[in-house]
């Protein structure tokens, strides 16, 4: 029986069949015993493993919505509908890709042309106007707004430009000239209209919210941002984790550019790729070679990081070497995770604030791995089999304070997580 998916550091411990964190003990016989549709097993691994591994395949599938004659994923299995570019391309980029790639393909050219219909159609209160795009704010809350198109309005969805990061490391195993076609094509008219107009030539890097963490709400404040500021605040910053996927997207579509036989293109998506990563080493970095959750509107470095933006930082080959060592460098993984913000927020507020995200946790360990080569992949087991509480299914979020699990059941993302993992540590490998 292999040692490599077996943890002993307590109070997190992964058995061969029982995970155990500060809350408690999951035995393998308290979890559902499902049978998934995609067929793929993984063998030569610890009966609790397998287990989770079918869990989380039947998560998947679970999130898979049919509606308007197409088939794409959901972002839980309770959002009926709704379409969340970022869930859909985080999820595809950490497994689903080589699991589910036609599910996935359909997921994105359908956000593709759901984004294109909306444009800048955007809630009461939304429009920017900092930014200049030609807003149209309708006479609807963003409960209505969503209820009526099945997605958010774009200032609710700044970092959009994730979709070309999973299009390429899709296409990138499987793709064919037309889909590196459709990729270029989609690609330069999404910049030209959504992505050039958030370009800042002053510092050389692009508005928008962090990556995945709420903006305000008009009547209403979430947990990510500091609670005096204005939805056009949040926006208005310059965020690590996005930036850092635009730093990938230029790179995607240089080479898409590349494989098309357009090499002077390439070449200038490329130069931009280098312009951005030097800017975000240059404008966001902390004197100890961490970096900033954000800088603010008029210019402030954010004194806190963040988990995602600095996995990033990492994966988008923005910092290599001893440097990724030092954008890592004490920032903590524990018994509960990752927490998302160092230091979080002051106050009780919760979510984003005061918590710590599978999805991210596995990015960060991710990156943790590409900065010095140990494999963390057995604790990023554990960390991921805790969330499999109540009914058994791959959770979203945990309180980080008292390592409660809550959050949605079969959420994608999480249980995505769990095919990146089993990909690292080897247990599965794609064809």
């Amino acid at each position: 029986m292999p040692d490599n998916m077996l943890f002993h550091h307590p109070p997190l411990e992964l058995t061969e069949s029982s995970v155990s964190d500060a809350r408690g003990t999951l035995h393998l016989d308290n979890l559902p015993n499902p049978n998934p549709h995609c067929q793929i097993r993984l063998t030569h691994t610890t009966p609790l493993m397998e287990r989770l591994w079918r869990i989380a395949l039947s998560n998947i599938e679970k999130n898979r919505v049919e509606a308007e004659g197409i088939s794409y994923f959901g972002a839980g299995s309770q959002f009926g509908p709704m379409v969340y570019t970022r869930d859909i391309s985080y999820s595809g980029i950490l497994g689903l890709n080589d699991l589910y790639p036609d599910t996935v393909l359909s997921s994105i050219k359908h956000t593709r042309k759901l984004r294109r219909e909306l444009g800048f159609r955007v809630s009461k209160g939304y429009g920017i106007h900092e930014i200049d795009v030609p807003w149209i704010e309708e006479n609807l809350d963003e409960s209505d707004y969503k209820k009526r198109y099945n997605t958010n309005s774009y200032t609710r969805r700044t970092d959009d430009v994730i979709w070309i990061w999973c299009a390429w490391d899709l296409f990138t195993k499987q793709g064919s000239n037309a889909d590196w076609a459709w990729l270029y094509r989609n690609g330069q008219e999404f910049f030209t209209d959504f992505y050039h107009p958030f370009y800042d030539t002053t510092d050389g890097l692009y508005f928008g919210q962090a990556s995945f963490i709420d903006i305000h709400f008009p009547d209403n404040k979430t947990s990510g941002y500091p609670q005096d500021w204005s939805i056009a605040d949040c926006v208005l910053i310059k965020s690590l984790s996005t930036n850092c996927l635009y730093v990938i997207a230029l790179h995607a579509m240089a080479d898409a550019a590349k494989r098309l036989g357009k090499f002077t293109e390439a070449e200038t998506w490329q130069t931009q790729c280098e312009c951005l990563k030097q800017s975000i080493r240059k404008e966001l970095s902390f004197a100890d070679g961490s970096f900033t959750y954000f800088k603010d509107r008029w210019g402030n470095l954010q004194n806190r990081r963040e988990a995602l933006g600095s996995a990033l930082v990492v994966i988008s080959e923005v910092v290599e070497g001893d440097e990724a060592k030092r954008a890592l460098f004490t920032y903590p993984l524990t018994d509960g995770g990752v927490p998302l913000f160092h230091p979080f927020f002051e106050g009780d507020k919760w979510y984003h604030n005061h918590s710590s995200w599978p999805f991210v946790d596995t990015l960060f360990i991710k990156a943790l791995e590409l900065s010095d080569g140990i494999d963390r992949s057995a604790q990023n087991a554990a960390l991921l089999a805790r969330t499999c509480v109540d009914d058994g299914s791959f959770h979203e979020v945990s309180d980080y304070r008292n390592r409660e699990v809550k959050g949605s059941s079969s959420q994608l993302w999480t249980a995505a997580s769990f095919i990146d993992l089993c990909r690292r540590g080897g247990l599965f490998h794609p064809s």
